[in-house]
């Protein structure tokens, strides 16, 4: 034991060392545990071979993991995918697994048991890896992300049948058919037990302990489920890991399935790395150096493999850009590869010497794999010689741009309805069963569990979303979520309701917007300004032309930020639109402040291009021509934005009501031939929009003088807005005329050199 405790600390020191290294380069933990163990076997002479403990340690993190996949595989989600998990997923597995076992028997002389097997297990990719990456990048509602999650839900069920396959090769006191035969009888009585007891019992147990609110009973319930599963599975002959699977599936369709999620994952995660580092202590560093060139082309070749293979299967109902990412994507080999040879090397089914290499060659592909998904985009582009189109998804179709709502009482249903009739997504968290079964009823997004726990506020995308309203009548359950969601990020909106101002002055730390009365006005207040950070997101989500503009040419970079622009111009007819049809003024800050947002990267990246010494001539013209144009834009819609408070004024008094309606019909008509303008230059336009904003005559000045005149007995107050709505009419009209020009000028430049 006092061995012991060195290593331990040296192997912590040392995989916590690596593992912030290697996040700088977005490397997975999983590399870093590896190296661990590999770097602790070598330097330390610590031999993993004959342990059982460790052994036993190990196979519970698979236990753990193979329980949280089993949660994501419920039966009702595979009916949701079946193309992609049936389809997909099984026609990778076994193609892969077929050409891979037929190289390794044919090309490299392995016993074809051992091919069979080792095929099958490089045919898997890496869960963990990928998910993580697809759900960071928020590629996982995409097509190439639902083919990658379909054919990882089969590779990680198809994980049961590899893991059975090595008991079944490596048993020689029974013949194939007795064996099968016992098999069948076995999984039949455990799989009887373990369905009848999630169907029966499961969920009835699971109220029970949550009725308790206590925490470790909760713990002990999720603990007991697991491991007893694991065992029975054990005791009939199977892996552990299958009874973990089961277990996750069992409680899958139930309430408690997140909350169970993240209650283990850090279980999970704990076990999983010693896994991974007794899976480093097995590596010979010998053997690496001598075969570093064979681990490389291996590496290389096994990858060209499996991409080649995912690529002719899912271009059949994809496009060939789809299909392309995805294999990139799925192009390496997972973890589960890892658990499989290391059962290999236990079972003596292989050399050591080669399962080693194989290994080394997995974690490499590994490696690559943050590189080449990052990449796959300007993969793509290369060998198609086409521009990849990225997916303008609005967000708040999908669980990014959302609002989370924690808590469903009283207050947390006066919001979900005003959410649910301003059309706007939303997840709610409850710990409350009745609160949950209320909310379920209604068919709204809810999940269960603890509202402070970070791990569950990840899963719904806290971090993407909108704001966060914590709707909680016990002011202790706002102090732990408020601290919940600092520690994730202290940068994420949360509006909070707290009973009183001593308890408000307590939460200031936090910097949450704060309310004390949870009424309905309060609540209409609060999905109001939901509502305007909506339109916002979703008017900077759809920047369409300079997703990419760090890597155009100049000329190309100017015709962008061209295009770009008259979508100002679109932002601002969309602002006419909302003042005609009396919309309120804080829906129509909403247009102005999306317009801010993209006038300020449009500007960000006219002065970027400034900085290019490689403009020509008529491309320093254009694009400081596209500068007075982002100037004009930027101070016609603070003009606007003015007057649409102004208008809001004059049409709700009932003598300026007409004036209002006209101004606002005769400055979108002058709009819209701007916009004409803009998108197709003729002189026609230019001549009839230079009509319509010739400062030649009085301008409004006439129809002012008229209002301001005794016989229309308006208000003083009334008069004074008057005077300033006419005059920020008469500036528009010059601002049309000047960006006009602009257009003029932009129509003689050449667009490129």
């Amino acid at each position: 034991m006092q061995n012991l405790i060195p290593i331990i600390l040296v192997a912590v020191a040392l995989a916590t060392a690596l593992n912030v290294f290697l996040r700088r380069f977005n490397m997975p933990t999983v590399v870093g545990y590896i190296i661990t163990g590999t770097i602790i076997g070598s330097a330390m002479h610590f031999d993993a071979h004959g342990d059982d403990t460790l052994h036993h340690v190990a196979e519970f993190g698979i236990v753990f993991l193979m329980f949280t996949i089993g949660l994501e595989v419920s039966f009702s989600h595979l009916k949701e995918m079946k193309k992609e998990v049936l389809a997909f997923g099984m026609s990778q597995v076994v193609g892969t697994a077929i050409v891979l076992a037929a190289v390794a028997n044919l090309g490299f002389g392995i016993e074809i048991k051992s091919a069979i097997i080792i095929g099958s297990a490089l045919a898997l990719s890496s869960t963990a890896i990928v998910l993580k990456m697809l759900n960071e990048s928020g590629q996982i509602k995409s097509p190439v992300g639902r083919s990658a999650l379909g054919i990882l839900i089969f590779q990680d069920i198809a994980v049961i049948p590899i893991l059975l396959m090595v008991t079944i090769f490596t048993t020689t006191d029974k013949s194939l058919g007795a064996l099968l035969g016992e098999t069948a009888i076995n999984a039949a009585i455990t799989l009887g037990v373990l369905f009848a007891f999630g169907k029966l019992l499961l969920g009835h147990l699971f109220r029970i302990v949550s009725n308790t609110n206590s925490k470790e009973i909760y713990m002990g319930s999720i603990l007991l489920t697991v491991v007893g599963s694991s065992y029975l599975a054990h005791y009939f002959g199977f892996s552990y890991s299958l009874g973990g699977f089961i277990a996750g599936m069992m409680i899958a369709d139930t309430i408690y399935k997140y909350q169970v999620e993240a209650d283990l994952i850090p279980f999970r995660d704990l076990l999983l790395g010693v896994f991974f580092v007794s899976v480093g202590l097995q590596i010979d560093l010998n053997v690496v150096v001598q075969n570093l060139l064979t681990i490389i082309l291996l590496g290389l070749g096994l990858m060209l493999v499996k991409a080649l293979v995912l690529f002719l299967i899912v271009v059949i109902s994809e496009t060939k850009q789809v299909a392309l990412k995805t294999a990139l994507t799925l192009s390496q080999t997972g973890e589960f590869a890892l658990v499989v040879l290391s059962m290999v090397l236990a079972s003596q089914m292989q050399d050591p010497a080669l399962v080693q290499i194989l290994i080394v060659t997995i974690v490499l592909t590994m490696i690559a794999t943050p590189f080449l998904i990052d990449q796959s985009d300007n993969i793509v582009r290369l060998i198609f010689r086409t521009k990849v189109q990225p997916s303008h998804l609005d967000s708040a179709t999908l669980l990014s741009g959302h609002v989370v709502l924690l808590g469903f009482g009283n207050f947390g249903q006066m919001i979900s309805r005003l959410l649910d009739k301003a059309g706007i997504n939303y997840v709610i968290i409850t710990d409350d069963t009745e609160d949950y079964v209320k909310a379920r009823e209604q068919e709204k997004s809810a999940v269960y569990g603890d509202v402070s726990d970070r791990v569950l506020l990840q899963q719904v995308g806290i971090r993407k979303a909108m704001s966060t309203i914590l709707a909680l009548d016990d002011i202790d359950d706002v102090k732990r979520a408020s601290a919940s969601i600092a520690l994730i990020d202290p940068s994420i909106k949360v509006i909070a309701k707290v009973p009183s101002e001593q308890d408000k002055e307590e939460l200031e730390s936090f910097e949450h917007q704060l309310v004390l009365d949870g009424n309905s006005q309060t609540a209409g207040l609060i999905v109001d300004q939901i509502q305007r950070s909506q339109l916002l997101a979703k008017e900077t989500s759809e920047l369409r032309y300079m997703t990419d503009i760090g890597g155009m040419k100049a000329a190309e970079s100017i015709e962008a930020v061209a295009l770009e622009q008259k979508r100002l111009l679109e932002v601002i007819s969309q602002s006419f639109n909302a003042m005609r049809e009396a919309k309120d003024i804080m829906h129509l800050k909403a247009f102005h402040e999306s317009f801010y947002v993209l006038s300020e990267i449009i500007g960000s990246a006219i002065n970027d291009i400034l900085t290019d010494a490689s403009l020509t001539t008529d491309l320093y013209e254009r694009i400081n021509t596209l500068l007075d144009n982002q100037g004009q834009l930027v101070t016609l819609n603070s003009v606007l934005e003015n007057l649409g408070k102004e208008i809001k004024t004059l049409s709700e008094d009932e003598k300026t009501r007409s004036l209002s309606q006209i101004a606002v019909e005769g400055l979108d008509a002058i709009l819209l031939t701007l916009m004409d303008l803009a998108h197709a230059y003729s002189d026609i336009d230019m001549q009839l929009l230079a009509n319509m904003t010739s400062e030649n005559g009085k301008g409004l000045s006439g129809i002012r003088q008229s209002y301001l005149g005794a016989e229309k007995e308006l208000k003083a107050g009334n008069k004074a807005v008057l005077v300033s709505a006419t005059n920020h009419m008469d500036q528009l009209r010059g601002l049309f005329g000047k960006i006009g020009t602009n257009y003029q000028k932009l129509a003689v430049v050449p667009a490129s050199a």
